[in-house]
């Protein structure tokens, strides 16, 4: 039998090549993304310690940053640009492996060959995964949406002043103008 005759697992994840590209599994089908650019990676970077800095002061659990696979089922294996899991459920990821199971948080940084697959198929999975805290952040747009489950939808938090609350991370706040200032 053929490797595209069937849904693809984990197992077919980790025999992909160390090309440098980031590949996924969704719905058992092989999703291929090219390296990020310079914004995505710019806002990566300050997203990571934003979240990185408050969690570590704060002693909340712990932050990941791509590449991370994600087990979410057999067939859904993802690699989210960062993650955070909550102290009392470190357990998911464990040492070898990949995170096993939704983290608290998932942050996708939208390139312009992910913005379609980040705004539908992922969110769909995320929210269907149970991640109660989705944040989809677009460098080439300016754009940061805050997503929080309800009812197994996610459900946008508007900003407060242009400030953004976190209900998985007690306390943090983003500041879209700050995130984005001096991108090129």
């Amino acid at each position: 039998m053929s490797l595209l005759a069937r849904p693809l697992t984990y197992d077919d994840l980790c025999q992909m090549p160390d090309d440098l590209n980031r590949y996924e599994i969704i719905g058992g089908e092989l999703i291929v993304s090219p390296s990020p650019n310079r914004g995505h990676q710019k806002v990566s970077y300050r997203l990571t310690r934003l979240i990185g800095e408050y969690v570590d002061a704060h002693e909340l659990g712990e932050v990941y940053v791509a590449p991370v696979d994600v087990r979410l089922s057999p067939h859904n294996v993802v690699e989210p640009d960062l993650l955070f899991i909550r102290q009392d459920r470190l357990g998911i990821y464990g040492p070898t492996g990949p995170v096993e199971g939704p983290p608290d948080l998932v942050v996708e940084i939208i390139s312009p060959s992910s913005r379609m697959m980040d705004r539908t198929r992922k969110a769909a999975l995320y929210a269907d995964s149970g991640v109660p805290e989705y944040w989809v952040v677009d460098p080439e747009r300016r754009e940061f949406q805050l997503l929080t489950l309800d009812h197994g939808q996610y459900a946008p938090v508007e900003a407060d002043e242009g400030r953004f609350s976190s209900a998985v991370v007690p306390g943090l706040v983003v500041d879209p103008a700050a995130l984005f200032a001096g991108l090129d």
